[in-house]
């Protein structure tokens, strides 16, 4: 994914001058007077860079098609997972190298020599955005891996081989450094050309950062009670409401020279079909797990074909370990774990929909993907919503008695996760609607009658009847429960939910809470859940200061039992 071809050329010299010949954390800074020097540089080329890396390293790799984000939704059957824990994640496999160095060399990186020019510059807000990238990048960093180099990282040949340090005591750091980047805002009186995601907004900079500084409190709720922090951070004003929604919007646009549409788009609707698989369960959650469709589920999922699998396409049929195998209503897709040999399905099986990779809203006209159908690519990776942060509160309201009722607030973080997917790119659901394909007979599968919009079957869309009895339903659930894990169970399912398109909260929240309880089993024998990723093989073959550790190491954060499966 190159995501956005913003000034993209002029910085690649520049990171020539500043970092060639650097492993990952050996970020030697070169003075070499034919080439540019820190001092020279242009500190949005530098944010801007910063920027484009960090997506990239968390949401999609274009150099390997591996973010951060597509491994963890992966383990938490957000994505299919092809074969048992170890497979993709190994330190041998190499599949996150490319996130680490976006991270390190790319993002920190680049924040390290901006912030002395920008100090020196006084530009108060490159300073402020960029370390709420830095404390983001960070804080992601030891959610995933554990502990990671940090105040030996990014000195150059004056360190070659970092050591690790403990994931607690950066997450302390970068609560400072949140603090720091709150101070600079709010003293900014020029913002960068390039922010690209609050367009030089300062005050919603500050409400991220203060909802960063949440979620972290937030995180650490099994290891120390933050009420009274958590409590200040709500009184200030943190991310509640969509227009302050912390988010990375991609384009329709893709050339020889680069692509910026969602990546999950670009992968899934090309000339040979998608190329990724389903999670049954997942789908399982909005189509069945209440009874009736979830009025998200059109907007999540986009089916190619009107025909149900068989033969070949349905060898998982009568397998006493596969959990789902066919759903029913032409939703292909595959089991957690399930890695038998990929069929010639890509455009046959279900696949990303409207929301949030921009792909087709399925409105029954079962169109291949190869017709590039829908908003184009025209998605957004979520950082942090309104939604979000309304469960992420009816959580700790509930086990650590934070400010507000959990149960408000869960009904809350449905209705913002609603509205936030049928406001999304509301157009391409227009076009779709213009041509719709319904069964003659309800009782079967056969679809070949042409009908008008007018025909619509109103439970397929969100609208505020489908909302309201969505909210009943799990509010009527909610008061049924007898005990607080019970009904934290149900926050937690539909935090899941809502989540859709950040696998790393979803992963996050799971080994918080290990919930949703009833996550599907993996259909193969999977291994030992991971509890953090292995370092990466590039990181652990040149550094001897990057320990091997299991993967049932769990983050400093993590206190959970260990039950996951």
């Amino acid at each position: 994914m190159k995501t956005q071809n913003i000034k993209l050329i002029p910085i690649c010299f520049l990171l020539l001058a500043l970092a060639m010949g650097c492993e990952t954390t050996n970020l030697d800074l070169l003075n070499n007077p034919s080439e540019l020097t820190p001092e020279s540089a242009d500190p949005d080329l530098l944010l801007n860079n910063a920027q484009l890396r960090f997506v990239a390293a968390i949401a999609y790799n274009e150099d390997n098609e591996d973010g951060l984000n597509v491994r963890a939704a992966e383990t938490v059957r957000m994505q299919h997972l092809f074969g048992n824990y170890s497979g993709p994640f190994a330190a041998s496999n190499g599949s996150l190298d490319d996130a680490w160095k976006d991270l390190y060399r790319e993002t920190l990186q680049d924040i390290n020599v901006l912030l002395p020019i920008a100090e020196e510059r006084d530009l108060q807000g490159h300073i402020g955005i960029a370390k709420v990238i830095k404390a983001f990048a960070f804080v992601t960093l030891v959610d995933i891996w554990g502990d990671v180099p940090y105040s030996e990282a990014l000195q150059g040949s004056a360190v070659i081989a970092p050591n690790v340090e403990d994931g607690q005591v950066i997450y302390n750091d970068m609560l400072v450094v949140l603090d720091e980047a709150i101070a600079a805002l709010n003293n900014a009186s020029i913002m960068p050309a390039d922010d690209l995601f609050y367009a030089g907004d300062a005050s919603k900079w500050i409400t991220a950062a203060r909802t960063l500084k949440f979620k972290m409190y937030a995180q650490m709720r099994l290891i120390g009670n933050f009420q009274s922090e958590i409590n200040t951070l709500i009184s200030q004003g943190i991310i509640d409401d969509a227009s302050e929604d912390l988010e990375f919007k991609y384009s329709t646009v893709s050339s020889a020279t680069g692509e910026s549409r969602h990546p999950y788009y670009a992968l899934c609707y090309d000339s040979d079909g998608a190329d990724d698989f389903m999670n049954n369960y997942y789908m399982y959650l909005l189509k069945d797990d209440k009874g009736f469709n979830d009025p998200r589920l059109r907007y999540y999922f986009y089916r190619q074909t009107p025909t149900a699998p068989e033969g070949d396409f349905l060898d998982c049929e009568g397998d006493a370990v596969i959990n789902f195998c066919y759903i029913g209503d032409f939703y292909w897709g595959r089991d957690h774990g399930y890695d038998a040999g990929v069929d010639p399905d890509q455009l046959l099986r279900t696949t990303y929909g409207l929301y949030p990779v921009g792909g087709a809203y399925d409105g029954d006209d079962f169109k291949p993907v190869t017709n590039n159908v829908g908003a184009g690519g025209a998605g957004i990776f979520p950082f942090m919503l309104s939604s979000y942060v309304k469960f992420l509160m009816a959580e700790s309201a509930l086990t650590i008695g934070t400010t507000g009722n959990p149960r408000t607030l869960l009904e809350e973080g449905i209705r913002a996760s609603m509205d936030k997917v049928a406001n999304f790119q509301s157009s391409a659901i227009t076009a779709s609607l213009s041509n719709i394909l319904i069964p003659d007979d309800p009782d079967t599968e056969d679809v070949n009658e042409e009908v008008t919009v007018g025909d619509r079957p109103e439970e397929y869309l969100i609208t505020t009847d489908n909302v309201n009895n969505y909210v009943d339903y799990v509010l009527d659930a909610y008061d049924a429960a007898t005990s607080d894990e019970e009904r934290l169970d149900i926050i937690m399912k539909e935090y899941y939910i809502a989540l859709w398109g950040n696998g790393i909260e979803a992963y996050n929240m799971y080994r918080r809470t290990s919930m949703p309880s009833d996550m599907s089993d993996p259909v193969i024998e999977a291994g030992s859940f991971m509890r953090s990723f292995l370092y990466p093989a590039a990181e652990s073959a040149t550094n001897p200061n990057i320990p091997e550790k299991p993967v049932t190491t769990k983050v400093f954060w993590d206190t959970n039992p260990d039950n996951l499966k």
